[in-house]
């Protein structure tokens, strides 16, 4: 699929007035974690409008009923991709936003999710380094390694995977406030 003409423009945090974050649904406690992170970006940095786009790998009946459309923010299903795994509808108005900055916040590829990267329009797109989706991205940052060797076997157990995702996430943050990028 080919990107959409946009322009690349580098912005960091505390002059950007607008913010995309693409995630993952996972439940209702990951959903006020993403919303905590919207508020941050306006308290914290002063960023004017947060949109947030979540893919949801439930079809639209088992929709989890915290989620809500509206202007800027919204999710789509696995009932509304296409037979390549491309979301169809309910992503382009989000794709459209010239945001100044777009966050991919997710650590691992999601197809779906990486279609809504390709295909947004946003000024300076970001997210976790991967080789086959580099070209799509304008800052890519490398995930930290997990110290796992020296955990013994109920500590992996128990291990949190969203650890790593806060963690790369506060990297993320801090790296975009800090960087003049032009």
């Amino acid at each position: 699929m080919q990107a959409p003409e946009r322009e690349r423009r580098g912005c960091s945090l505390n002059q950007a007035e607008s913010v995309g974050l693409l995630y993952l649904e996972r439940d209702h406690a990951h959903f006020r974690e993403i919303k905590d992170l919207a508020k941050r970006l306006k308290e914290d940095y002063g960023v004017k409008r947060v949109g947030m786009m979540s893919f949801v790998q439930e079809d639209e009946k088992q929709t989890p009923n915290w989620l809500v459309k509206k202007l800027d923010s919204g999710y789509f299903c696995k009932s509304d991709l296409n037979w390549y795994g491309w979301p169809v509808k309910e992503f382009e108005a989000f794709t459209q936003t010239p945001f100044d900055i777009l966050i991919d916040l997710e650590l691992e590829p999601i197809m779906p999710l990486k279609f809504v990267v390709r295909s947004s329009c946003a000024g300076m797109k970001v997210g976790p380094d991967h080789p086959e989706w580099a070209n799509d991205l304008d800052v890519r940052l490398v995930q930290e390694p997990e110290e796992m060797d020296d955990m013994e076997e109920v500590d992996l157990i128990l291990h949190d995977r969203m650890e790593t995702w806060r963690a790369h996430t506060t990297r993320t943050l801090a790296f975009l406030n800090q960087t003049q990028l032009q």
